[in-house]
């Protein structure tokens, strides 16, 4: 009998643990079947301040359903993207144009009471094309340029101003936040000398973007873009000698000196043997990174004026190695040029060729000086 009581008691413990199980599922599903309490008191309010009552969201273009439900929750407005997915999937079936959307925390009804809005609100709301802000701009970034060009063009064009750009691609929790994704991003970014820590890696190209957007969305084009190049010369990257942040150190370098990829090539190698040697790497580009001079003050000062020889950790005039970082945005051709850099030739120098174009080469002092009289000079007006 004792033994029976036990049995049944066990039955029923097991029994109350289920129902408490299936309670507490509903109870959870039913929760994240509403928005956020953040959202609603409007604390979640993507570019706009806090607090707010309505919030800024983007949908990208070529997005899911499921990757804007998921984007829904990573910015806080939602709790469970997959308890919403299939719920958006078995009983609504909505689907999301791209654009630039400012969510409503709160409905007035027709008798003038004002409610929070409920998830299914929201979903429609974000269905409607109307609803949608998707006028777009489509700017191309030159090779070889600065993100503070990048930033400066981008606040031209979107409603993102310079300054937040430049303060965005220079957070360290921004960056970390991307590393998983983005592999090419490395701890070697976080030099203290750097100057910004995205400088080398938003690739130079041609993009569309939303006029009202944010530096998310903006970020992620052009680390999207960069990620297609690093996964194409992957096995390179890990073959190489140098660090991932030392190759697009060395690439954004060479990116000034030569648009050819055998030429580019060469002055990898130059600069690879100038790196094995107790010589400086003497890069102009690199003395104007340093004193913050623009891409046109570069080229019209070249090598002869006196910051050259100013003390910087970027300036390789007065200091050996690489700089702390890259010093602009290389395009494919140097970055495979610093992949694969040609020092078998034992060339120690160069300079641009202005009489045919291309780039003179040589190896002792008095070749490169006789190729500067002959090349350079006799053709430079």
């Amino acid at each position: 009998m004792k033994k029976r009581n036990k049995i049944i008691i066990a039955i029923c413990i097991i029994f109350l643990v289920i129902i408490g199980i299936i309670a507490g599922s509903i109870i959870y599903i039913k929760s994240s079947l509403k928005p956020s309490k953040a959202f609603l008191n409007g604390e979640i309010c993507g570019e706009i301040d806090s607090p707010c009552e309505i919030t800024a969201f983007i949908v990208d273009e070529g997005a899911y359903g499921k990757t804007t439900i998921e984007k829904l929750a990573s910015t806080g407005i939602i709790k469970d993207a997959d308890i919403v997915y299939y719920y958006n999937r078995i009983f609504t079936g909505y689907s999301f144009p791209a654009g630039y959307f400012e969510i409503p925390h709160k409905i007035t009804e027709d008798d003038g009471t004002v409610r929070d809005i409920t998830l299914d609100e929201i979903m429609a709301f974000l269905s409607d094309p109307k609803n949608a802000h998707q006028d777009t701009v489509t700017i191309t970034f030159d090779e070889g340029d600065f993100v503070r060009s990048y930033a400066y063009r981008l606040a031209e064009y979107t409603t993102v101003s310079e300054e937040e750009l430049l303060e965005y691609w220079n957070d360290e929790t921004v960056i970390r936040s991307y590393m998983k994704e983005y592999p090419f991003l490395t701890e070697d970014i976080f030099n203290p000398d750097v100057k910004y820590y995205l400088e080398g890696y938003l690739f130079p190209d041609t993009y569309d973007f939303f006029e009202f957007t944010n530096p998310d969305e903006i970020t992620r084009k052009f680390l999207d873009r960069t990620l297609e190049i690093y996964e194409k010369y992957e096995d390179k990257f890990n073959a190489s000698d140098f660090s991932i942040h030392e190759i697009f150190t060395l690439a954004s370098i060479v990116q000034w000196e030569s648009g050819d990829l055998e030429d580019s090539k060469l002055i990898a190698g130059v600069f690879v043997t100038r790196l094995n040697e107790p010589e400086i790497l003497g890069s102009t580009v690199t003395a104007c990174y340093a004193f913050d001079l623009s891409k046109e003050e570069c080229y019209a000062v070249g090598d002869t004026l006196d910051y050259t020889w100013s003390y910087d950790p970027y300036n390789t005039y007065t200091v050996q190695g690489l700089p702390p970082g890259p010093v602009c945005n290389p395009n494919e051709i140097a970055i495979e040029a610093a992949l694969e850099p040609d020092s078998s030739q034992g060339y120690f120098y160069f300079c641009a060729n202005m009489c045919d174009g291309g780039t003179v080469f040589a190896r002792t002092y008095a070749e490169h000086e006789y190729n500067i009289q002959h090349y350079y000079l006799a053709c430079a007006d």
